[in-house]
């Protein structure tokens, strides 16, 4: 049955209570890709990089308050097509997650489905998601010669999604069977437009960056190291 509007109100008000604390943060940093370059790796076209400010002030204060962050980063190969719509050809994509502590005061970063591993503080953090990437994206023999392509690179740090509440809830609905005490309902059933309009007013938007490199023929690809 879908929430009534007492009950949506009620838990909005509960999501407010979460991130109030954020509501004066200072203005993000800007999240950049730095030294982007469309090139070789190996025989597939693929893309170099790295990663600067991807945890702004208003992401660390996420992580130091108990809550995850996650780092996506999608590396695409497109078909320039002029006048008419550019084709996706392949993607790639890498991720991070970082998440505080509460016990200990470390964190813990996981990049994709490698095991997760421990570093002491957000600009430890920081250092590792912002160290050079080299992504292969579509083997070369897929590429047409015939044919310009372009590589682009979106970058995406979420300090909060949907799930991340759903986690939250499943915290907060333990802790009230443990001490017997209401919990304040479920926020993760809100619709989900409506829990992204609540993180937007919060301040827990998504920030996003995107590169585009030059259009290039396959065989001019300059080679990586």
């Amino acid at each position: 049955m879908p929430p009534t509007r007492s009950h949506c109100a009620a838990l909005a008000a509960a999501l407010g209570i979460a991130v109030a604390a954020l509501v004066g943060a200072r203005p993000a940093a800007a999240l950049t890709v730095v030294a982007p370059q469309a090139l070789k790796v190996g025989d597939w076209a693929g893309a170099t990089f790295r990663l600067s400010e991807a945890c702004s002030d208003r992401v660390e204060q996420t992580l130091d308050r108990g809550m995850p962050a996650t780092v996506l980063v999608t590396v695409d190969v497109w078909e320039d097509k002029p006048g008419w719509f550019d084709r996706l050809v392949a993607e790639q994509t890498v991720a991070w997650r970082a998440s505080r502590n509460v016990w200990s005061d470390d964190f813990t970063l996981r990049r994709g489905t490698e095991p997760e591993h421990t570093v002491p503080d957000v600009e430890a953090v920081e250092a590792e998601i912002g160290r050079a990437l080299r992504v292969r994206i579509a083997p070369l023999s897929a590429l047409s010669p015939d044919t310009r392509y372009y590589v682009l690179v979106t970058v995406t740090v979420k300090p909060l999604t949907v799930e991340d509440l759903r986690r939250v809830e499943d915290w907060l609905s333990g802790e009230a069977k443990r001490t017997g005490k209401p919990g304040p309902g479920s926020i993760a059933r809100l619709p989900r437009y409506l829990v992204g309009v609540l993180a937007n007013l919060s301040g827990l938007g998504d920030e996003t960056t995107r590169w585009r490199s030059a259009s290039f023929w396959p065989a001019d690809l300059p080679g990586g190291p």
